[in-house]
């Protein structure tokens, strides 16, 4: 890692952000806290990872979003392969992020908390939430470091500016034995973070939650022993009530991000066809929700702005080029925004990992034959939940089960509504894209006249045009070379053409 990323760790208390005792008035200057609390780190990471402010969301809705056609931008598109626009600026920004912010405060906070009997429950805490942000990293670049990364938080050597990279197949073996050791160490009789906006402090639901990561992560890995063992435990979500939800607040410094998004688009001088979000439906996702009658297109998308009852989505992957938008017809007016669900109201409350997912990767463990439950209902329930979260009124969600949703027994089915569930959480549904290939990408391909259409053909896209991952920062290179060869060297390269270990155990793609 970049030395001076690393050094901060040693004054890592500088990434703390102090908050008033109801944490709903920031009063104190973020870059100077006063205290190393751990109730303050606590909430600090909490809002860096979950809240997903500055960099983090804006990577999620300019690029990642995109890359798995959930949004898209309405005059051209930087999907189009090779990427370019997700530089190597954007993408050590997102290194620092992770790494010398968000983990190094998770690790100073499991350091804190360790060993300590009155904070027993704030240590498995700290460890299930480093777990949270660090599988994000690996899911992001494969190999990373992780059992030698935040050396310098115990004191300076020069070994410990030079980490080495575990193996994705080495984190997550480290992810899965954490998390399943946290959850069996808390104690009902010891305190919790006073302030905790995933589960107000309950005990319970933290178990629940490091019970359900350890589902994704070991779906994700096709390790069917820590599969069998959690669905027998079968200590999971059991309703949307327990889902992983991070609650923002009215005050600017927390409001939700896409809210920030409406408020700059704002256009005072035509109030009455702009005010909405800048980002745009992608056509996909509107056929995908229009094509089955889905309740939930209400809730994903606008209607255009010149006509109350019209939904039209942005292709993805077309060429910036003028005459295929004019031919497209795409304009700023004529093309469906993300629903007013997500941009009107601040303090909005956004899924980190739902029951839904979990009936999700229930169902899929069961198609897989990984378990001996029953693949259609956990696909059932999974549908029930996803849509529950918008308030789809029961007789709609029943009707969709029983006709245009009824269960085809199909992993494409399956890993569809998990997408339609993971809208607008690219980074979720962008890993699951890569794991499976679904849902099935498309673009047009057009032959024009002018600004004439002369075909017009909706094509499957292949797989090698979304990236298998993200090229290590330079900083990389330069400040820890040796273990970043090893690292390059085990994954065949480093480009955006590289798959991680994950997706190679679910069968080759050809890049």
């Amino acid at each position: 890692m970049k030395i001076k990323y690393i050094l901060f760790a040693v004054i890592a208390i500088t990434f703390v952000v102090g908050c008033t005792d109801n944490f709903e008035e920031i009063n104190e200057n973020p870059n100077h806290p006063a205290t190393s609390d751990p109730n303050y780190i606590f909430t600090h990471v909490i809002k860096e990872r979950a809240g997903e402010y500055g960099v983090f969301g804006n990577y999620n809705y300019n690029y990642v979003q995109r890359w798995v056609m959930q949004t898209a931008a309405v005059y051209g598109n930087s999907t189009m392969p090779p990427y370019e626009l997700f530089d190597q600026y954007r993408i050590g920004l997102l290194w620092e992020l992770l790494y010398s912010n968000i983990l190094t405060n998770c690790t100073m906070l499991e350091k804190y908390t360790a060993n300590k009997e009155e904070m027993v429950n704030k240590h498995q805490i700290a460890r299930i939430w480093k777990v949270f942000t660090i599988y994000l990293v690996t899911d992001l670049w494969g190999d990373v470091p992780y059992s030698e990364a935040w050396r310098l938080l115990d004191g300076y050597s020069p070994e410990a500016i030079k980490p080495k990279y575990d193996t994705q197949e080495e984190v997550y073996a480290t992810m899965l034995s954490t998390l399943g050791d946290a959850v069996t160490k808390f104690d009902n009789d010891k305190e919790v973070y006073p302030y905790d906006q995933i589960f107000d402090g309950d005990i319970s639901l933290w178990i629940k939650f490091g019970n359900s990561l350890r589902l994704r992560l070991a779906v994700r890995s096709a390790n069917e022993a820590v599969i069998t063992e959690i669905i027998t435990e079968d200590n999971l979500m059991s309703s949307n009530d327990e889902s992983a939800m991070f609650q923002y607040l009215e005050t600017q410094d927390w409001w939700n991000p896409y809210y920030g998004v409406h408020l700059n688009s704002l256009n005072k001088a035509q109030p009455e066809l702009t005010g909405t979000s800048v980002i745009k439906i992608s056509e996909l996702m509107i056929r995908q929700l229009s094509g089955t009658n889905d309740p939930r297109l209400l809730v994903y998308a606008q209607t255009i702005e010149t006509d109350n009852t019209t939904y039209k989505g942005v292709p993805n992957l077309m060429n910036s080029n003028k005459k295929e938008n004019q031919a497209m017809q795409m304009g700023v007016f004529s093309t469906s925004y993300i629903g007013k669900y997500f941009t009107r109201e601040p303090a909005l409350v956004r899924p980190l990992l739902s029951y839904a997912e979990v009936c999700f990767l229930r169902s899929e463990a069961a198609f897989r034959g990984w378990t001996s439950e029953d693949a259609q209902i956990w696909y059932n329930n999974g549908v029930r939940a996803a849509m529950q979260m918008y308030d789809i009124a029961e007789n709609d969600i029943t009707t969709f089960i029983e006709s245009d949703g009824v269960f085809n027994n199909t992993l494409e089915q399956i890993m569809v509504q998990k997408w339609l569930t993971l809208y607008l959480d690219g980074w979720e549904a962008y890993t699951e894209y890569r794991r499976t290939g679904y849902p099935q990408l498309h673009k047009w391909d057009l032959e024009l006249d002018g600004i004439k259409i002369i075909r017009a053909d909706w094509i499957e896209v292949p797989r090698e045009y979304v990236p298998g991952r993200l090229p290590y920062p330079e900083s990389e290179l330069y400040f820890n070379k040796d273990n970043y060869t090893v690292a390059v060297e085990n994954q065949g390269g480093d480009s955006y053409y590289q798959q991680v270990w994950w997706a190679k155990k679910f069968g080759e793609v050809n890049y």
